[in-house]
C-alpha cells in the first residue's frame, strides 16, 4: 500500500476539525504568546460587538489585511458591562469569531479582559503601532458628533492606553480605553461623507478609509426576528453556531442523539488513522483496523442518510457537520455512496445547511476517485516518495474557486500541510 500516508493527509486540513494530533488554529494572545514577536509591526485593534459578526466586518478585516494598512488584527469583541445593549453572552461571540479565524495567521484573538490586555502591552506600548479600527458611525456619532463636549470627553480617553480605573477592568469602557491607538483606519457604511475631517480625528490621523459591505448586526437580529432569511449576511459557521444554538430568537432542532453519534464515529476514524501517523513504515495490522473503521461507518451512514438525507447543521450542529463530512470523505471504497451523499450535500449548502468547504472537498474526493480533474485543489497524492497537487482542472483560476468557497490560496494551504506534517519544500513535487 504504497499511497498510504498519501491516503491519511488528503483531508488533513479542513474546516477546523481535529483530523489528526493536530490542528491549526488563529493565534491567540495568551500567557504563552510571545508579545515581542509584535514589535515594530502594524496591529489593527478591531472593538466592537460583533452580535454576531458578519460579512462586513470580515470585508474590513480583509481590506485592512490585503491592503497593508496592518500587519495583523486583534479582534476584541466589546466585554459588556455598559447600559446600552444587552448583548449576546461574551463567551458565544468569540465562539462566533473563531469559527470563521480559526485557521487565519494574521488574525490574532484573546480572552483577555481589558485590565489583563493593558498590562500585557503596557511593557512595549512605544514599540507596537496601534491602529484603531473603527466604523464611521463612531466617528459621526461619538468622537466628532454634533454634542462638542461630549466628543471631546471621548476623545481624551478612545483608544488612550490610560491606566484603567478597577471598575473598567472588564468592561467595554475599559476595552475602549485598554490601548493607545496612534491612527485609525474607519470603515465607511452607506453613503457618509467623511471628506470635512480632513483626514484627522482630532489630533491622531486617519490612516485609510475601508468601504464596507452595507450589512450591520442589526440587520441580521432583525432579520431573525422578522423569520426572513440572513444566511447571505454571515459566514456559514456563524449561521451554524446561531441555528445549532438557538440565537437570536431562532428556534433550535438539534438532534443531540444523533450529533453524538457522529462525533463518537469520528473519534473511532481519528484514533485509527492516528495510530498510522504515528508509525514510521507502514503495518498491514492498523491499515486493516482503519478499513474495517471505515466498513462499519459506511454502513451506519447509509442508515443516516436514509433516515435524515443530509442533516444540516440546525439539526447535528456545526461539529456534527463536519463529521459527516469526514466520515463520507473516507467512505473511497464505496464511491457509489460518496457519489450519493455529494447529490445530497449540494442540495444541503444551498439551503444553508452544510458547508461550502464541505461540498469543495468532497466534489474533489468524488473527481479523484473516478479518475477526473479535480476543481478546488483539495487533494494532494504521493509520487514517488514525493507529494504533488492531484491534477486540477483549469489551474489558473484554482484560487478564485477556492475563495469563492472560503478556502484559502493553494500557495497557504500547501504551507498548512508543511507546517502539519513538519515537510519540507523537498518534499514536494
Amino acid at each position: 500500500m504504497k499511497n498510504w500516508f498519501s491516503k491519511l493527509l488528503l483531508t488533513s486540513l479542513s474546516l477546523g476539525i481535529l483530523v489528526f494530533p493536530f490542528s491549526i488554529k488563529a493565534e491567540v494572545l495568551n500567557d504563552d504568546f510571545d508579545l515581542s514577536r509584535l514589535k515594530s509591526l502594524k496591529l489593527g485593534y478591531y472593538i466592537g460587538s460583533f452580535d454576531p459578526i458578519h460579512l462586513g466586518h470580515q470585508h474590513v478585516i480583509e481590506e485592512a489585511l490585503k491592503s497593508e494598512y496592518v500587519d495583523y488584527v486583534l479582534i476584541y469583541p466589546a466585554p459588556g458591562g455598559d447600559q446600552f445593549k444587552n448583548r449576546t453572552d461574551l463567551a458565544l461571540r468569540q465562539k462566533m469569531i473563531a469559527s470563521i479565524y480559526q485557521e487565519h495567521p494574521k488574525v490574532l484573538l484573546t480572552y483577555w479582559t481589558p485590565k489583563e490586555l493593558q498590562d500585557k502591552f503596557t511593557p512595549l506600548a512605544n514599540e507596537i503601532d496601534v491602529v484603531g479600527i473603527i466604523g464611521s458611525d463612531v466617528v459621526t456619532e461619538t468622537l466628532m458628533g454634533p454634542d462638542k463636549e461630549l466628543s471631546e470627553k471621548y476623545r481624551s480617553v478612545f483608544m488612550r492606553g490610560l491606566p484603567l480605573k478597577e471598575k473598567h477592568y472588564e468592561d467595554t469602557v475599559g476595552a475602549l480605553m485598554a490601548l493607545k491607538a496612534s491612527s485609525f483606519l474607519v470603515a465607511l457604511r452607506g453613503e457618509i461623507d467623511l471628506s470635512h475631517v480632513n483626514g484627522k480625528i482630532y489630533d491622531r490621523s486617519i490612516r485609510a478609509f475601508i468601504p464596507s459591505k452595507d450589512s450591520s448586526s442589526t440587520e441580521v437580529r432583525n432579520a431573525i426576528k422578522n423569520e426572513k432569511p440572513f444566511e447571505q449576511l454571515l459566514s456559514f459557521p456563524v449561521q451554524a453556531i446561531i441555528k445549532q444554538e438557538g440565537l437570536y430568537g431562532l428556534p433550535t432542532n438539534l438532534n443531540n442523539t444523533l450529533r453524538d453519534e457522529l462525533l463518537g464515529m469520528q473519534e473511532s476514524d481519528q484514533k485509527a488513522r492516528s495510530k498510522l501517523l504515528n508509525i514510521k513504515t507502514f503495518s498491514e495490522e492498523l491499515w486493516k483496523d482503519v478499513q474495517e473503521i471505515d466498513s462499519k461507518n459506511g454502513q451506519k451512514l447509509k442508515e443516516i442518510v436514509s433516515q435524515y438525507g443530509w442533516p444540516g447543521v440546525s439539526v447535528i450542529g456545526l461539529d456534527g457537520s463536519s463529521a459527516l463530512w469526514l466520515l463520507v470523505q473516507h467512505q473511497d471504497h464505496d464511491i457509489h455512496f460518496q457519489k450519493q451523499c455529494l447529490s445530497l450535500l449540494k442540495t444541503a449548502v444551498q439551503e444553508y445547511g452544510a458547508s461550502p468547504k464541505s461540498l469543495a472537498y468532497l466534489t474533489d474526493r468524488v473527481n479523484m476517485n473516478e479518475n477526473q480533474p479535480q476543481i478546488y485543489g483539495t487533494q494532494w497524492v504521493q509520487q514517488d516518495g514525493k507529494f504533488l497537487l492531484y491534477s486540477v482542472e483549469d489551474e489558473e483560476r484554482l484560487d478564485q474557486r477556492r475563495a469563492e468557497v472560503g478556502l484559502s490560496t493553494i500557495a497557504e494551504y500547501k504551507k498548512q500541510i508543511q507546517v502539519a506534517y513538519q515537510l519540507n519544500d523537498e518534499d514536494f513535487k
